[in-house]
């Protein structure tokens, strides 16, 4: 009978829902800033070093229904109230005694690093903005406030959840948000819109480094796992739209994530010629030392600094950045086995021979090893400029797909 009676007085609560005056709100913050009412989705400029009092309370859902029970519940011809308010509501119906009761409410704060958040009680808290430089950052809020129905010893429990996100804007600071290597954000700073830049700039980095390891089929995959990124964000820029008409952030992809493999093409262009011309100066070198008399003279000693003066000069004219190429894709070839040693160096820098028999010994067995070496990077220098060449058809199809976005802009960083 108890279980039926119960029943009887939800079906009428369901009935009063139905044709209230208004239905229940959806439970929503409602949020005060220094005192001063705020939504979830404002943009407050502050200061650095600022302090901001927050407070937040749960309302809509089963609060409407304890505080306000004829606009949203009409229950008024059914049932008789005898108590009502933000924390529960009592009323009597067919003699017995119903009760809608808040149990328990719980509110959240977090926020990134640039904000410290000191919670003064279960609804408020003190921001203190930070004085580290920085533009943007937010803070978000969530909120559950737990409720139970009771009648004739019979229980119902309700949860009832919101959360809400304050943006903080630091006064005279640009509105750039994110900003990596291929991707600029400006506008207001979202938590959800943030992780998604990351995952797209993640993809965007798998492309470059599978092109420095001449990885193409892991290139292909790690374009589709672009692709499928920015389209997440897009979703999630959308979605987040969506739950907050005020939100407005605007997306730059800059350059593409095959930009400095394809400049590669033209240095290994630039750094095969060296390779062929080392050959042949090796070559020389060793032939025009086995000449040098083992006696010391003005005259011989000059022959010896010219010999090691051409070899140093063959790489002081080598590019800036040819060991920097060859760590992307020939990582064996380092600098230490291909640069002449420094104590042979030196002779051709002061011109001068302290030890001339020691200082033959030396260079004729860094040369022999040079001529074993030579050969061999040369082939992997030309089979890495022939490879480069796929980088240009997936240049292409990166270039394609970045200009095709029409829901964010692409910068162009190349020029071609």
């Amino acid at each position: 009978m108890r279980r039926f009676f119960l029943l009887q007085v939800i079906m009428v609560l369901m009935v009063g829902f139905g044709y209230g005056v208004q239905p229940m709100r959806k439970p929503f913050l409602q949020i005060t800033v220094d005192g001063k009412p705020s939504k979830s989705g404002d943009v407050l400029t502050v200061k650095p070093g600022q302090k901001v009092l927050i407070n937040v309370d749960l309302e809509g859902g089963r609060r409407d229904f304890c505080k306000f029970p004829d606009t949203y519940a009409d229950i008024a011809g059914t049932a008789q109230i005898l108590s009502r308010g933000k924390d529960g509501i009592t009323y009597q119906i067919n003699g017995q005694n119903a009760v809608w009761k808040l149990l328990n409410e719980d509110f959240r704060f977090a926020a990134d690093q640039f904000l410290q958040i000191d919670s003064k009680n279960m609804q408020s808290a003190e921001i203190t903005v930070s004085s580290l430089q920085f533009s943007q950052s937010y803070l978000k809020i969530t909120g559950k406030a737990s409720w139970q129905f009771s009648q004739g010893g019979q229980i119902i429990g309700e949860e009832n959840t919101a959360e809400g996100t304050l943006y903080f804007k630091v006064e005279g600071e640009t509105d750039v948000w994110f900003s990596s290597q291929n991707i600029k954000a400006t506008g207001i700073k979202n938590e959800l819109v943030h992780e998604k830049l990351q995952e797209v700039q993640s993809a965007c980095d798998s492309i470059e480094l599978n092109f420095f390891r001449l990885n193409f089929p892991a290139v292909q995959q790690s374009v589709r796992d672009l692709q499928n990124s920015v389209k997440v964000l897009k979703s999630t820029i959308d979605e987040v739209k969506s739950g907050n008409p005020s939100y407005k952030t605007a997306i730059v992809f800059k350059g593409l994530p095959s930009d400095e493999p394809f400049k590669d093409i033209t240095a290994f262009s630039d750094i095969k010629p060296e390779w062929d011309s080392l050959e042949t100066l090796v070559n020389n070198s060793k032939q025009q030392l086995a000449t040098l008399p083992a006696q010391s003279t003005p005259q011989n000693n000059d022959q010896l600094i010219r010999i090691i003066t051409g070899y140093v000069n063959w790489q002081n004219s080598l590019h800036e950045d040819t060991f920097k190429e060859f760590s992307r894709y020939i990582p064996d070839l380092v600098s230490e086995i291909i640069l002449m040693p420094e104590n042979i160096r030196k002779v051709a820098e002061v011109k001068s021979v302290a030890n001339y028999a020691q200082t033959i010994s030396d260079l004729n067995a860094f040369l022999d090893q040079r001529i074993l070496q030579i050969p061999d990077e040369i082939q992997k220098i030309n089979t890495t400029q022939t490879r480069l060449q796929a980088v240009r058809l997936f240049d292409g199809m990166l270039r394609s797909y970045f200009s095709s976005i029409n829901w964010a802009e692409w910068q162009n960083t190349r020029g071609f």
